[in-house]
């Protein structure tokens, strides 16, 4: 689809990389919060049309990068910058991630603030013919507090820090089925687009992976219908568009950072309300810190439940080879333990 040229910048970055490690004929950098080392070749930074791969599609994190890879199927190569295992909010790009994502035709984020690196990225695709796709842009998104009785499950410092991070909306769009829905059918046009001897392909997959999020909608629905509460706590406010579409109630430890921690009195607070709700349940995340929510779990004798919020996969997760739709029906069944009697 097109030759694989370095900008000026990046290639000056490569050039200091290699007088630094001896002037050898690989270069490596090292990826975050990862425990492989990849080497940059020249072979692999300039390519010519003989080994022209179709579509290349960077996505920001890994929502976006299992929907590519199901929409596009093998004739897409797709790559993902923040690396599985770690946080999506303090990433920050490798020289290795900005080489490949000026070399694709398409690069797809979130937005909504959730990419705090994003402008430097984006900065790099100037005046290239690199496709931009931000997810925001197809969905409604909601408030950060999106009532008041999500709103008295903040101190105000936690509001205060997650706005400055964030801005006014709640960045967590990709929880809600019906979100990756419209963004898939938008993230498919673009591929037709680009490849159009390809678009009985795209429209096909598209179709598959269309009717296995309408699943999870109807059976999300299901166990809404058939709870006997609707309270969810959580250990950060990451499920705020799932709890809005089927009528959940989130209360969160901390708020849309996944590293906060709220003071005292917060957990006080928050142990009474699981008592005069007689919850049984708190719900953890992979990616999330634990301490604060274990430290509700155990003063109000809470039974600890895995919640998805599908930000990126665990080293298990990749190996047995989980996705998107697997990791969401996995919540299904865990919110239907926790809810219905």
């Amino acid at each position: 689809m097109r030759n694989y040229k370095l900008p000026g910048l990046l290639l000056m970055v490569l050039i200091v990389m290699v007088v630094m490690t001896g002037c050898q004929s690989d270069v490596t950098v090292e990826e975050e919060a990862g425990t492989e080392t990849e080497a940059i070749t020249e072979g692999e930074l300039e390519r010519d049309e003989s080994d022209d791969p179709g579509l290349v599609v960077t996505t920001s994190f890994f929502p976006y990068y299992d929907m590519v890879k199901q929409l596009g199927g093998e004739g897409v190569e797709v790559y993902q910058m923040v690396p599985d295992g770690a946080d999506p909010h303090s990433y920050e790009p490798t020289p290795r991630d900005l080489i490949q994502l000026e070399a694709s035709n398409l690069f797809i984020y979130n937005g909504v603030g959730f990419e705090n690196w994003i402008e430097g990225a984006i900065s790099l695709l100037s005046g290239t013919d690199t496709l931009v796709m931000k997810a925001e842009d197809y969905v409604t998104l909601l408030p950060m507090l999106a009532d008041d009785d999500h709103e008295e499950t903040h101190d105000e410092d936690t509001e205060e820090e997650d706005e400055h991070l964030h801005g006014a909306y709640d960045p967590h769009l990709w929880t809600d089925p019906v979100n990756m829905k419209k963004v898939a059918g938008q993230v498919m046009a673009a591929l037709v687009q680009m490849d159009p001897s390809s678009k009985e392909i795209f429209e096909d997959n598209y179709a598959a992976y269309a009717a296995a999020l309408d699943e999870l909608d109807i059976s999300f629905k299901e166990v809404s219908e058939e709870a006997g509460h609707h309270e969810l706590l959580v250990s950060h406010s990451a499920f705020g568009y799932l709890a809005h579409r089927y009528g959940f109630q989130e209360i969160a430890v901390t708020g849309i950072s996944p590293h906060g921690e709220p003071n005292p009195g917060r957990l006080a607070e928050l142990t009474d309300l699981a008592r005069s709700h007689e919850l049984e349940y708190i719900f953890f995340e992979t990616l999330a810190n634990p301490r604060t929510a274990e430290i509700l779990a155990a003063e109000a004798g809470l039974t600890p439940l895995m919640l998805y919020n599908v930000e990126g996969l665990t080293k298990e997760q990749k190996q047995s080879g989980e996705g998107y739709i697997t990791l969401m029906e996995e919540n299904v069944k865990t919110l239907r333990k926790a809810l219905v009697k």
